[in-house]
């Protein structure tokens, strides 16, 4: 029974000293065949981002944040204390003076950005209640948002988006709370 043990342990060190295989076959003029590394499918830069809209509190205050379920959030929406609208990015470290551009449509805006401190970096922009973006985002068109050299987040059109823009000009949505943790569209 002890000789079985032993007859292993031999054979595996013989297996050891043998030269190992090559992981990629030669082809048949004696060049290695090169592997193309697997890689993720690019998306077209116009297409939206996986995610939803759900209602949050944001800094006890209502909020509309889009991102993959049960994650944190990539972007999100709060109305300010007059009536006009913060856009947040988040997860995004600003390296300097960075500029948040929006983009509807053909037309984009720059907007200035201003780092948000918490767990989860966030740099966010503000729009003012009579201004004419306002006005383009309670549209609930689709949207991207690009900070500084980041990767592009397009944003999908929908009718909640609207709604919300347009709660931010009633008091209401200044001293109101939203249930928490809410899925919408």
């Amino acid at each position: 029974m002890r000789l079985l043990p032993l007859t292993l342990l031999a054979a595996l060190a013989a297996c050891a000293d043998s030269e190992a295989p090559d992981a990629v076959p030669a082809n048949d003029n004696g060049a290695y065949n090169v592997v193309e590394p697997v890689r993720a499918p690019l998306r077209d830069e116009g297409q939206p981002t996986i995610g939803q809209w759900i209602e949050m509190m944001q800094e006890e205050r209502p909020a509309l944040q889009f991102g993959p379920p049960h994650t944190e959030p990539l972007f999100s929406l709060r109305c300010d204390d007059r009536g006009g609208l913060l856009l947040n990015r988040h997860g995004i470290v600003a390296t300097g003076t960075e500029m948040m551009a929006v983009t509807i449509g053909a037309a984009s805006r720059r907007l200035a950005v201003n780092p948000v401190p918490g767990p989860l970096p966030m740099l966010r922009a503000a729009i003012p209640a009579q201004d004419e973006l306002l006005a383009q985002l309670g549209a609930s068109p689709a949207f991207r948002i690009v900070v500084g050299d980041s990767p592009e987040l397009a944003l999908p059109a929908s009718p909640l988006v609207g709604q919300f823009v347009a709660t931010c000009a009633t008091s209401e949505a200044t001293g109101s709370r939203a249930e928490p943790s809410k899925k919408i569209g």
